[in-house]
């Protein structure tokens, strides 16, 4: 393959199919197949995304394969992803004109949440220069990119709403839960994030003037490490990112959700940008109390927990509405017991019902699923509380095998409290039986290698648009 022969190329797609392989086997295949750029390897990478394991690199994969069925396939399959790949997903998609025009649809159709597609990535699509896309993109989005007066009245605006008094009562864990969603790709705070931009738990977060600076103006000083490098490349792809290694044959690419190694005879064009990777208008979709909320976390002298506001109990000590965990059929677990739990020695806080389901004995990738029942078909706000302590682990919720959210850490020392009432975004639910699955993914790294899971309880809450 190094030296130009594809004569192999056949057996390793054959390879990369066969289900029967090792996982590492298919892996290797498919990486050679990349490299070696592979002309007929789209319907390859399409056969693969049933595999949990492939998804992720098969996605990043199909961003350099221009096969028309790639939009559709990945669009279907959307709401059934991980969280990275779904975000693969989005970054396949605004690589390629005719793939951005498709997401575009689906964002119109409500079948992709907008909240899904960062300010990052629409600007991404406006520098494929597709002038048709470009229109729809203003349409939708309003224009792209802002004047430094505009950027300056926003800034007063954000200040005159966000008083000491407003401040005061954010809820640092949801400003996290929004830290983790727009934020952590490229920054790091408290040791979690990435390192492609600067790492902001030294920074000046107290100031709200240079929160909001960094925030609504990020273009205006843009350090020489920091200047976004624009790539075209001879297949019709747009590649935007910071230049991170650079020898006599290529480049290397720190996109927002990956490493790129590109061929310098693949680029047909380079400039560097006088804009950061930090996009404009990353507060635009945001609601004012999102914002304070994200503000009051930055601005935060220590790391906090993922925590949901107090449930509602009755005079009973139950959750009115809810599906209590302990009460849920068990209808598969791949190890270990899943029982109810007596709560009342924890005194750090309060389940419904005084009491959990209770799953021990598992391991990371064990799943555990439940059953319970819809009496009227409509749409429903999910909500959930779990159970925190020492030893329990890192889980992903899904709700009929379609992700819940992102997962879910249940460490926390050294009390036994819950998660607070986590709320995720409104699903479809037809009358009848549904299940809701546990994926454990593995612990946090104070964490005690039990790996306990505790569900206190589900609660479907009627959509007031439906």
């Amino acid at each position: 393959m190094a030296f130009g022969d594809q004569r192999a190329f056949p057996q390793l797609r054959e390879r990369l199919i066969d289900k029967n392989r090792p996982l590492a086997e298919r892996l290797g295949a498919l990486e050679i197949l990349v490299k070696g750029r592979d002309k007929e390897l789209g319907p390859s990478l399409l056969a693969i995304l049933d595999t949990e394991e492939l998804q992720s690199p098969a996605i990043r994969a199909l961003s350099a394969v221009a096969d028309a069925k790639t939009p559709d396939k990945l669009l279907n399959i959307y709401s059934k992803l991980s969280k990275t790949a779904r975000e693969d997903t989005i970054a396949t998609l605004v690589s390629r004109a005719p793939f951005a025009q498709k997401l575009l649809d689906a964002v119109e159709a409500g079948t992709l949440a907008r909240s899904d597609v960062h300010a990052f990535h629409v600007r991404q699509m406006v520098s494929l220069n597709d002038q048709p896309l470009i229109e729809r993109i203003n349409r939708s989005w309003g224009k792209v990119g802002t004047s430094s007066e505009e950027q300056k009245v926003a800034i007063e605006k954000y200040k005159d709403q966000l008083t000491k008094k407003v401040l005061a009562k954010a809820d640092l864990s949801q400003g996290r839960v929004l830290f983790n969603k727009h934020c952590m790709a490229c920054h790091q705070l408290f040791g979690a994030g990435e390192k492609v931009g600067p790492d902001l738990t030294g920074s000046n977060r107290a100031d709200l003037n240079y929160i909001l600076e960094n925030l609504v103006a990020p273009n205006a000083v843009v350090g020489k490490d920091y200047q976004m490098t624009l790539l075209q490349l001879d297949d019709g792809r747009v590649l935007s990112g910071l230049i991170t290694k650079e020898t006599d044959s290529a480049v290397t690419l720190k996109t927002i959700n990956d490493l790129v190694v590109v061929a310098k005879e693949e680029i047909d064009q380079r400039k560097l940008s006088d804009l950061s990777l930090m996009p404009n208008g990353l507060l635009d979709p945001l609601s004012l109390e999102e914002v304070r909320d994200l503000i009051g976390y930055l601005a935060s002298p220590s790391q906090v927990p993922i925590r949901g506001p107090r449930p509602e109990f009755d005079a009973a000590g139950k959750v009115p509405g809810a599906l209590e965990g302990e009460s849920m059929k068990v209808i598969s677990k791949s190890r270990g017991a899943a029982q109810g739990q007596s709560m009342g020695g924890f005194a750090m806080d309060r389940w419904s019902g005084n009491s959990q389901l209770w799953w021990t004995g598992a391991q990371p990738n064990d799943t555990l699923s439940l059953e319970f029942e819809v009496a009227e078909g409509g749409n429903y706000e999910p909500q959930l509380v779990l159970t925190k302590a020492r030893d329990y682990a890192i889980v992903q919720i899904s709700l009929d095998d379609a992700p819940l959210g992102e997962p879910i850490d249940g460490f926390n020392a050294p009390d036994v409290i819950t998660t607070g009432l986590l709320k995720f975004p409104i699903r479809q639910l037809t009358s009848g039986k549904h299940t809701l699955q546990v994926k454990i993914l593995g612990k946090h790294p104070e964490a005690v290698p039990g790996y306990m899971v505790g569900i206190d309880f589900l609660k479907l809450v009627p959509s007031k648009d439906d």
